[in-house]
Order: C-alpha cells, then structure tokens, then sequence
C-alpha cells in the first residue's frame, strides 16, 4: 500500500470517528443539559490526557523544534480548530438535528480546505477536483436546503 492509499484509509478512519463520537457528544450534552462550552471542555480534558500519555515518546521535539511551528499550530489547531471550531460545533449540535450539522459542518470544511491550498499555498487542483468540490458544495446546500 503506497502513502496515497495509506492516507486514504486514514482520513476515512477519521470520518467515522468524528460521527460516532458526534452521535455521543450530542447525546451527552442533551443528557446532561450543558452547555455546549461544557461539553468542549470535557471532550478537551479527556483529550489532553490520552494525547499526553501518547505523545510522551515525542515530548523532546518541543526543545528542537523552535518556537514558531508551536504558535502556529497553538493558534491554528488549538484556538481556531480546537476552542473555537469545536464551541461553534457543540452549539450548533445542541440546536440541531446530527443529520443536518454533520454533513453541513464536514461538507463546507473541503470547500475551505480548497480555497486555503489553492490562494494561500498556491496548490494546483485538475478538473475532477474541481468537479468533486463543486459536487461537495451541491451535497452541502441540499443538505441544508431539503432539512425537515
């Protein structure tokens, strides 16, 4: 199996991950009656504790890496993505139904994805990307559009 394929399986290990566990932290939060800032910080204190334990083996990569990638990622993953991504996504699943939020929130994230790597990191996409992410946002709107 080559990196392609590899990365594949990855992200598709990831999809089913993020549902199932969104099927949870809804239920969970419905359940206990919180807060969707609540349900965030429980997810990221269970988080921190397992990725900790975890990523013990490569803690020294801290002292080599220089402090630039540490604030890019701090900023990017855990400000934009962790804290405020996951409090927009908490509110949004304790106000709506999983069957329009997962799809809604997942098919809108490629779209941004695209426009980031095609103007910021100047990536190149070829016609069936084109036609796969104008299919993505066709699949979001309908979504949306069509809910009960």
């Amino acid at each position: 199996m080559n990196s392609g394929e590899s990365a594949l399986i990855w992200a598709v290990l990831t999809a089913a991950c993020w549902a199932i566990g969104s099927f949870f932290e809804k239920s969970g939060v419905k359940l206990g009656g919180f807060a969707p800032i609540m349900g965030v910080t429980i997810r990221t204190f269970v988080s921190v504790l397992l990725l900790g334990v975890l990523s013990y083996p490569f803690w020294p990569q801290l002292r080599t890496s220089g402090i630039k990638p540490i604030i890019m990622i701090a900023l990017g993953g855990g400000v934009c993505a962790g804290a405020m991504g996951l409090l927009f996504f908490y509110k949004a699943l304790k106000l709506g139904n999983i069957s329009l939020i997962l799809p809604l929130a997942f098919c809108c994230t490629p779209v941004f994805g695209v426009i980031i790597g095609v103007v910021l990191l100047k990536e190149k996409l070829v016609l069936m990307q084109y036609l796969g992410i104008s299919l993505t946002i066709i699949g979001a709107f309908l979504t949306a559009y069509y809910k009960q």
